[in-house]
């Protein structure tokens, strides 16, 4: 599938580009493969209804690929704001990580990056929900906890775990904690209503 997901998010690619049908041997271009090769992809994605083909015309997207491309774009997106923006790794690697990831990863893995990254000033936030927050920025009241790190999980913090915020304080079972604030802001929350 990932042979697959790479030409689809190519396709797309060019074809917000150019705004016209995608000819072959700009895929093979944009793919670093042989126009042949190329032929034969579009013939299989098309007898899978990921794209309307005909030779010498090129390649459009129906859409069914066009929400595979969407997809992959958008965990691509996702993934080099956190390389980037939350991790600080430099442009390229990120974006080497993040070609490298959008194939092996799901809604829920995504969503989960997307809560991390959500209260900082990020690039692909328009991919997150905003009712989510990190324990340090959320308002006081019920909070679920949404990704906790694994040492936090020992003291209560486990996914799914209710817990209320009364200024500095945080109450999880009744029972009263002070959580430092590098660790507070690694823990993500989603404000209950």
């Amino acid at each position: 599938m990932e042979r697959t997901e790479e030409y689809l998010e190519a396709i797309y690619d060019l074809q917000q580009e150019t705004k016209k049908a995608v000819r072959t041997n700009d895929l093979a271009g944009k793919l670093g493969v042989k126009p042949s090769s190329v032929t034969e992809m579009l013939l299989k994605l098309s007898d899978k209804g990921y794209i309307e083909y005909q030779p010498y015309y090129g390649a459009v997207l129906t859409d069914k690929g066009l929400s595979v491309a969407k997809r992959i774009k958008k965990f691509h997106r996702i993934f080099e704001a956190f390389f980037t923006e939350f991790l600080g790794l430099d442009r390229e690697e990120a974006h080497k990580l993040s070609c490298e990831l959008e194939h092996h990863v799901n809604e829920d893995i995504a969503d989960r990056i997307c809560m991390l990254i959500a209260s900082s000033d990020c690039s692909a936030c328009r991919e997150c929900d905003r009712s989510f927050y990190l324990l340090n920025q959320a308002p006081e009241g019920r909070l679920e906890v949404v990704v906790s790190p694994l040492i936090m999980r020992k003291l209560g913090f486990e996914p799914g775990n209710i817990i209320e915020k009364r200024g500095d304080d945080i109450y999880i079972n009744g029972e009263e904690f002070r959580v430092q604030e590098d660790l507070s802001s690694k823990v993500v929350v989603k404000v209950l209503g």
